[in-house]
């Protein structure tokens, strides 16, 4: 048994939507991520997001390939994102979340079209084996994970 606490990844809509005081879904997301953050401090839970994700909504989608890289080397854990982990995106998983996007999950011939926001996800939940996902994106309900909405409490 891992002495860790269990992942808990904040999905890219979930991020925006705490991010953006403007967003519909702000109050609910952001009274949802206070929780979340109450549990991290207790040592309940670790808090995860997709790199590339975390790192657009903390400093733009405009830069170079050495910026991104400084980011994910040296990221400075403060901020409104402070207590989120960055999970490191290398090739092998673009090219997963690309094989993903085409083919689905499983190789299934079913892919999930061109949302590569939702293949890169799956990608890391699954080569990071994290099962709770926090999300107001309805598309991933069609998947084996475990899901909290702002709208229910987390377990």
């Amino acid at each position: 048994m891992s002495m860790d606490p269990p992942k808990v990844l904040l999905e890219r809509s979930f991020l925006d939507a705490v991010a953006q005081p403007d967003h519909a879904d702000h109050s609910s997301c952001a009274a949802l991520y206070r929780e979340l953050v109450a549990q991290f401090e207790q040592q309940d839970i670790l808090l995860v997001a997709v790199g590339d994700h975390l790192r657009s909504i903390e400093l733009g989608d405009d830069l170079t390939a050495g910026a991104r890289a400084k980011w994910f080397l040296h990221r400075a854990h403060k901020g409104l994102f402070a207590p989120v982990d960055a999970l490191y995106v290398g090739f092998q998983h673009r090219r997963a979340a690309a094989t993903t996007a085409a083919t689905g999950a499983a190789g299934t011939g079913t892919g999930i079209g061109p949302d590569t926001t939702v293949a890169m996800t799956l990608v890391m939940c699954s080569r990071h084996k994290v099962r709770r996902v926090v999300t107001i994106d309805p598309a991933y309900e069609r998947y084996e994970l475990e899901l909290v909405h702002p709208d229910r409490t987390p377990e």
